[in-house]
Order: C-alpha cells, then sequence, then structure tokens
C-alpha cells in the first residue's frame, strides 16, 4: 500500500469526530465549538486534497490556506477554556496571522511547501495543551479520561508534538535518506489516527449544554 493511500484512509478517520459532532453539535456546550468547526474544517481540507492530488497532482495550496483558520481555531479554542483573558491569546492570533503572510506571501508562496508557519502553529499548540493539562491535573477533580478538554489536549501532544519535530527538520532540509523520511512521515500519519480517535472519544463525551430554567 503506497504511502499516499495510507495518509489518504488515516487522515480521513477525522470524519468519526466530525461526523459525531454534527449529530451531537446541538446538545454540546459551546465552548468546545471552536474544535467542532476545527474537524469540520479538516474533513473540508483532506477531501479538497485528495481532488487536488489526483487533478493537479499537488495539494500545497489548500494546505497552506488551511493551516491558516486552524491555527486561529486552535487558538480561541484555548481562549474559550481560559475564562476570559483574552490579551494573551489575542496576540498570539496576530502573530499567527503575521507569521503566515510572511512565510506563504513574503519569503515564500503558496506554491511552496512551507513550514516556518506549520512549526509555529504546531510548537504554539503543544505549549498551550501543556499549559491547560497542567490546570485540570490542578483543579479538575472529574476523573481526567472523561474529561474532552483533557483528551483533546492529549491528541494535540501527541500530533503537534511529532509535526513540529517534523516540520523542522522540512524547514531546515537536513540530509535525510529517503527511506528514513519516509518512515517519518508513516509515523506521523499513524500519530494523526491516533490522535483523531482520541478526538472522536472527546465529542462523544462532551458536556451539555447547561439548561436554564426560570424559577417560580
Amino acid at each position: 500500500m503506497s504511502t499516499l493511500i495510507i495518509d489518504i484512509l488515516i487522515g480521513y478517520s477525522i470524519l468519526i469526530a466530525a461526523g459525531i459532532g454534527i449529530i451531537r453539535f446541538n446538545s454540546i456546550a459551546n465552548e468546545f465549538y471552536p474544535f467542532l468547526f476545527m474537524t469540520w474544517l479538516g474533513t473540508l481540507n483532506e477531501t479538497l486534497s485528495l481532488v487536488f492530488i489526483f487533478t493537479t497532482g499537488s495539494n500545497t495550496v489548500n494546505s497552506n490556506i488551511f493551516v491558516l483558520p486552524e491555527y486561529l481555531l486552535i487558538v480561541y479554542q484555548f481562549y474559550r477554556w481560559s475564562n476570559g483573558a483574552i490579551k494573551k491569546y489575542a496576540v498570539l492570533a496576530l502573530l499567527g496571522v503575521a507569521l503566515w503572510i510572511t512565510d506563504n506571501l513574503v519569503l515564500n508562496t503558496v506554491n511552496d511547501n512551507n513550514s516556518l508557519f506549520r512549526a509555529f502553529l504546531a510548537f504554539v499548540a503543544v505549549f498551550l495543551s501543556m499549559d491547560q493539562v497542567n490546570k485540570l491535573l490542578i483543579c479538575e477533580r472529574e476523573p481526567l479520561y472523561k474529561n474532552s478538554a483533557f483528551i483533546i489536549c492529549v491528541g494535540f501532544l501527541l500530533y503537534f508534538g511529532f509535526k513540529a519535530f517534523i516540520e523542522s527538520y522540512n524547514m531546515f532540509h537536513p540530509r535525510l535518506s529517503p527511506g528514513l523520511l519516509r518512515h517519518l512521515w508513516i509515523i506521523l500519519y499513524i500519530v494523526n489516527g491516533i490522535a483523531n480517535l482520541l478526538y472522536a472519544l472527546a465529542v462523544l463525551w462532551m458536556p451539555s449544554k447547561i439548561k436554564f430554567t426560570l424559577p417560580y
């Protein structure tokens, strides 16, 4: 089985989380909406990638565009979990937009395989996830294996941690054998699949909206 087919099959595992999110959308607490939109955006990007690979031979353009809204949704999701600490997340959002423009429009073009912004996205996701996990370990009294925010952060740490490693190598162009690079990308695909299954579990266990009743 080719690397491309493996990538496509594992990439579409995000459909599980996206589908559960659609079914449960009206009942899920709105603090998790940014993550749900991220799963739907990921599904759209996987579909566009499949179409462009088989029609133009490359999914570089849509992938370079996809990472910007993905980054903004990740930052917004952590903001929703932060109880209103807006300044830090506004700075991160603006910095991300500026770096995306620099990487894709100034230093390179959207037709290039750009890694600077992708590496930045991965490192930000890892650091924000570590911070959120630390908060949950200290403050959360319920079992963490049923806490959707914790499960999402574990998925982020797995995927974006390895993604940061890969993109750092890609950015500096070290002399690695084609076989080693191929194995690194296959490992990333597998890690992505594991993360997507964690996301599906997180969406399944997302808390419901609080129902308000009028006093009488």
